[in-house]
């Protein structure tokens, strides 16, 4: 552990865009996942005593968002959905999740065709319809960003389906050739601003940095996902019955049994998409998936500073049936901090091989 990181945690009511200061957090732990919402459980005292914390200002169910600073950048933000109060212990637990669990409860109410558009203006677009339809949908701390991917799709939806929107950005993100993204929130001037990114390619950005097992990091155990495995894979388009779309791909093993996966892509209507599709879930799964769990130590280098969310590093541990060499890259940050400020740090990360190799998007 380390007592190095200067930590705050502030509160801003998601509506006016209010920010009403730090909350007397005792202490708290966050985690961000790769285009995934990551979680916060901050805890807080039951009677705060503070004037700025009470009923009116800290209310659960999306209404406050919640951002952890660390030495002067936010390192995670979200919004508070639910809360647990032990009155013996006499604290309240905030538990957060990032925005895109608030787009995963919004949905798409228009019907709209998108032609050859750049895939990162359709994702954009989806998020920009939650904060444009009906009342209270206007969340002005929120803004969508301008990259672009050069990659250009078909979509389609269409308001009988209302779908929802956090699906539709998810799954938009996961076809060959797709993107990471992620809601990065940082201070302009005294507002805090938090938008939406598009990182592309999605295999991640390599770095010559390297966790070494007893000289940087621990790597104290991995999970090996044997059911991630898939030698058969079908993709269920658009469509019912007999007029429903979809495609196959298959590769008989010497190795494991058949093993099938079935996915339901219900907004695509384009057999190569769905092929693609197929061939991306048989790709993925022709190994057993190995995710390793590094401990930084304390003061370490390479420290949480020195790389990203998704970023390729040299890992090096584990020995006999489970040896970590290679090209990893981070899938999850996860930092605890304790009532005495010292912080524990631990990274999960994935074979790059999962995710392609940089020439594929050639």
């Amino acid at each position: 552990m380390t007592k190095s990181a200067n930590y705050r945690v502030l509160f801003q009511d998601v509506l006016s865009g209010t920010i009403h200061g730090e909350l007397p957090a005792e202490k708290f732990s966050y985690s961000n996942t790769l285009n995934a919402p990551g979680s916060a459980n901050i805890t807080i005292p039951l009677n705060p005593l503070i004037k700025r914390v009470n009923r009116q200002t800290i209310v659960t169910g999306g209404a406050t968002a919640i951002y952890i600073e660390r030495n002067g950048r936010i390192n995670w933000s979200g919004l508070a959905w639910d809360g647990q109060a032990d009155f013996a212990a006499g604290t309240m637990e905030l538990q957060c999740e990032g925005w895109l669990s608030y787009y995963r409860l919004r949905h798409y109410h228009a019907t709209t065709a998108f032609t050859q558009v750049d895939q990162a203006d359709i994702a954009r677009a989806l998020l920009q319809h939650a904060g444009q339809y009906g009342d209270g949908s206007r969340l002005g701390m929120v803004e969508y960003g301008t990259e672009k991917t050069g990659v250009k799709r078909d979509r389609t939806y269409k308001s009988s389906e209302h779908k929802g929107i956090g699906e539709a950005v998810e799954q938009l993100a996961t076809v060959i050739d797709g993107f990471d993204f992620s809601f990065d929130s940082a201070w302009r001037g005294e507002d805090l601003i938090t938008t939406f990114r598009v990182h592309y390619p999605a295999v991640g950005r390599a770095r010559a940095l390297t966790l070494e097992q007893g000289r940087n990091c621990d790597i104290g155990g991995a999970s090996i996902g044997g059911k991630s495995v898939v030698t058969h894979a079908f993709a269920l388009g658009s469509g019912d019955g007999a007029d429903q779309v979809w495609a196959s791909a298959g590769q008989p093993s010497k190795i494991f049994p058949r093993l099938e996966a079935v996915e339901s892509f219900s907004d695509i209507k384009e057999y190569a998409t769905l092929k693609a599709k197929a061939e991306e879930r048989l790709r993925i799964g022709a190994a057993p998936i190995v995710l390793p769990s590094i401990a930084l130590y304390p003061e370490s280098s390479p420290g949480l500073d020195d790389f990203d969310l998704g970023d390729a590093l040299t890992v090096r541990g584990g020995y006999g049936l489970v040896p970590i060499d290679g090209m990893w890259r981070i899938t999850e940050l996860a930092v605890s901090v304790d009532e005495s400020g010292s912080e524990q740090i631990t990274l999960t990360a994935a074979s790059r091989d999962v995710f392609g190799s940089d020439d594929k998007n050639a």
